[in-house]
């Protein structure tokens, strides 16, 4: 059968681990510096968004 496994196939992939209950923080330091690295930090947008880091 096309799509599914044969059946001695042992999976462990299930249960699914647990996803966190937040999202996972941006280290601001981090992408600080990598923006200060790119030429395009000169456009307005991401001029604002370096400037609030």
């Amino acid at each position: 059968m096309s799509g599914t496994l044969p059946a001695q196939v042992v999976r462990d992939d299930y249960p699914h681990p647990e996803r966190p209950g937040h999202p996972f923080p941006p280290d601001h330091r981090t992408l600080r510096r990598t923006l200060a690295r790119m030429p395009e930090v000169r456009h307005p947008w991401l001029r604002a968004l370096y400037d609030r880091l």
